[in-house]
């Protein structure tokens, strides 16, 4: 099996080049850092069988990269990395033609199951894009619960958003909010930015409170209407 690599991190990269040699007994793994790079050596080297893309690298602004190495490479399985749950992504590189979005959280489990989902002609979606805790399908731009009215602030929030809020008002530091949710503790100091940004709240115990008084219940943890600063 002939790999591509792209992605602008080396350490990334470097990684996940020795966990594909050690899933597959025969591969070769080329790197990329950038579209560019990835076009050129898909231009230049025998045809790859599978290519695993990088969203937020340079290049893929809008998903510009997907499109243009999909156009060199109709015949080759195309799936893309991300450290970010975002459904619009997904539904934007899946129409396009990418066969798979892996999360770069995942666990080598998760990514030999894509990648053979990906080879076979089928398609790897994470679950929990689509889905909220309770199990529900959501789509890009609805809403997590439909209890929600359009002037509730928990509105403006997306399902994930939502997930880490709970979790922020039982009192988990990002952390433990983190390995709850199964992201990245980056993922979710972006996740808490934006939740006070869009509630309007100075902090995350204010956030907590704005959240109570409007329907949303704790995850675990506190549920007698105290909160943990921070």
């Amino acid at each position: 099996m002939r790999i591509l690599i792209a992605d602008d991190h080396q350490l990334f990269r470097s990684g996940l080049s020795l966990l594909l040699s050690n899933i597959y007994d025969d591969v070769t793994v080329a790197e990329a850092v950038d579209v560019e790079t990835a076009l050129a050596l898909i231009d230049s080297e025998k045809p790859f069988d599978l290519v695993l893309l990088d969203v937020a690298m340079p290049g893929m602004e809008a998903m510009e990269g997907l499109r243009l190495i999909l156009e060199r490479v109709s015949d080759t399985r195309v799936v893309m990395l991300s450290a970010i749950e975002n459904s619009e992504d997904v539904f934007r590189a899946i129409r396009m033609g990418a066969r798979g979005y892996i999360l770069k959280s995942s666990s080598e489990h998760v990514l030999e199951h894509a990648i053979s989902l990906a080879m076979s002609g089928e398609t790897y979606i994470p679950s929990g894009i689509f889905m909220d805790r309770q199990g529900h399908l959501v789509t890009p731009g609805s809403a997590a619960r439909n209890d929600y009215d359009p002037a509730n602030p928990l509105s403006q929030l997306t399902v994930r958003q939502r997930d880490v809020l709970a979790c922020m008002m039982g009192g988990s530091p990002n952390k433990e909010i983190a390995r709850e949710l199964g992201l990245l503790e980056s993922t979710v100091k972006a996740h808490v930015k934006a939740i006070l940004k869009k509630l309007g709240a100075a902090n995350r115990t204010q956030a907590s409170m704005i959240a109570s008084r409007h329907g949303l219940e704790p995850e675990d943890g506190n549920r007698d209407g105290t909160y943990s600063g921070g």
